[in-house]
């Protein structure tokens, strides 16, 4: 799906199970209904920045990354322009002198001859000196990053001969994004064995373990019984089922052999043999199993991949390299070096792998390569950033790790795995709620569901009306268990989101 540049985001699914729940335990459905028109959540990426200078003064202009979230929420469309409100701006930037931006705006983006975008803000700067309110558009209406991404460049219009700020938004409509490293470490937060991160856990840039290595291969029958083997490429499909391979061969009772470039599922499955994707190119000679480094289903079933070592393809007449974007169609999509078109690497020939990637619904590619280089205009890129094939750095590897903070002291910890929980997918089917099980004896509300989603959350209200917070993590899961409910609530609301 390819949205045109007239088109709003998707609205992600919001389910309202409006269900009371009452100290005696007994569930009430009031009703059940489609909740639309929900704002999209933006994160600002790498290249984002704020500038404060003094254009009377000699101190030197102060320059600083701006990292944040706010949501975009659309207001009105028509033929040539969709115009939206910008909420609950949340910006942070610098470290030693720290600058805190809260406030609001509009954005409208679309055109007819040629696409132009205009941005309004009126934000609150604090410095750790002066409170100030700050008001901020675009001079250059030029659009340098495709639709539903942003970037912009924003003047502030009431700034003083003393202090005038200017502000640089890249921003994305992300969530949270998954992802497994290369290297273990220890999170700085949290104590053993808990704060203790392997290669083969699944782990959200919010800081948090999505699921354990263990329990991603729990259903599978691998005997005798291994703490971990490793996470090289992640899927979620609809139904919060997890699609993985493996760092290693394994045995199962149930399956036998486990290649390392097989998918696998959470749910106790193999859904594709590695050969099985191969066939189509007619490898010669014949492989056992090339590796699989990345892997995403797409809505037709196809499923694109990466492959861990060089195969040569009959059918095409080419040798498939570890960084090429594959389809198991039997189509070569894009080549490493066209993955890198828009880097600048010394060695623009050179293979740099392929470990991790995640096509968006507009096309564009977010990857990060197995091997670094040195970019003539970004300076250094090492393996476990992640890129956009678009040519910007979207999180360099140690900032997507900000969350945890390790105590390793690495420059680079890898990037084995990716999956964005993005507003920006189409919307599934609502999902229909099939148990609710209270339980006096434990204090918690079960809760069970069935959609098509490929992520979930759980949110809760003390009345009807809201407002609705969320009390459960965004979860690949059909069910969860409110613990709270039952002993500090006399009742309570609950909805569901799905993407």
């Amino acid at each position: 799906m390819r949205h045109s540049l007239k088109t709003p985001l998707p609205e992600t699914t919001l389910v309202v199970l409006t269900l009371a729940i009452f100290i005696a335990g007994n569930p009430t459905v009031l009703a059940q209904t489609d909740a639309l028109d929900r704002p999209s959540a933006y994160l600002l990426l790498d290249g984002s920045y704020l500038i404060d200078d003094c254009p009377i003064c000699g101190r030197p202009t102060i320059e600083e990354p701006m990292r944040g979230t706010f949501n975009l929420r659309l207001l009105e469309q028509n033929p040539l322009f969709s115009r939206y409100a910008l909420e609950n701006i949340s910006f942070k930037a610098g470290s030693m002198r720290q600058y805190t931006l809260k406030g609001s705006g509009t954005f409208q983006f679309g055109g007819e001859l040629a696409v132009v975008q205009e941005m309004f803000l009126q934000v609150e700067i604090e410095d750790g000196i002066t409170n100030k309110l700050c008001i901020f558009t675009n001079s250059a209406a030029v659009v340098d990053r495709p639709w539903p991404m942003i970037g912009i460049s924003l003047d502030q219009t009431n700034g003083t001969l003393a202090q005038t700020f200017t502000l640089r938004l890249a921003a994305a409509p992300v969530r949270e994004i998954w992802f497994s490293t290369v290297n273990e470490f220890t999170s700085a937060y949290g104590q053993p064995p808990a704060n203790y991160i392997s290669p083969g856990d699944l782990i959200s840039s919010s800081g948090r373990v999505v699921k354990r290595n263990q329990e991603l291969t729990a259903r599978l029958g691998i005997m005798p019984s291994v703490p971990d083997i490793g996470l090289d490429a992640v899927d979620i499909l609809p139904r919060g089922e997890i699609a993985f391979s493996a760092e290693q061969d394994e045995f199962s009772e149930m399956f036998g052999p486990l290649r390392h470039g097989d998918v696998l599922s959470s749910r106790g499955r193999i859904l594709h043999r590695q050969q099985d994707l191969l066939a189509p190119f007619i490898p010669q000679p014949s492989v056992p199993d090339a590796g699989l480094d990345a892997v995403q289903e797409l809505d037709n079933g196809d499923l694109l991949f990466s492959i861990e070592t060089n195969v040569f393809s009959e059918r095409l007449a080419v040798t498939l390299q570890r960084g090429d974007l594959l389809s198991s169609a039997g189509q070569l999509l894009l080549s490493n070096q066209q993955l890198l078109a828009r880097f600048h690497p010394a060695n623009v020939a050179k293979d740099y792998g392929l470990d991790a990637f995640y096509v968006w619904p507009h096309g564009e590619i977010w990857f990060s390569p197995e091997e670094g280089f040195q970019d003539q205009m970004l300076g250094p890129i090492l393996p476990g950033d992640l890129l956009s094939n678009s040519g910007y750095v979207v999180f360099h590897n140690l900032e997507l790790l900000n969350a945890f903070a390790p105590i390793e002291d690495l420059a680079d910890f890898g990037l084995d795995a990716l999956f964005v929980v993005t507003d920006a997918t189409p919307s599934s089917p609502a999902p229909r709620l099939v148990s609710v099980q209270p339980s006096a004896s434990t204090g918690s509300v079960q809760l069970a569901w069935e959609g098509q989603g490929r992520v979930f959350q759980v949110e809760s209200a003390d009345v009807v009306s809201g407002p609705f917070l969320p009390i459960s993590p965004i979860l690949p899961e059909l069910s969860f268990a409110d613990l709270w409910t039952l002993t500090n609530r006399s009742q309570a609301y609950y909805r569901l989101r799905q993407w």
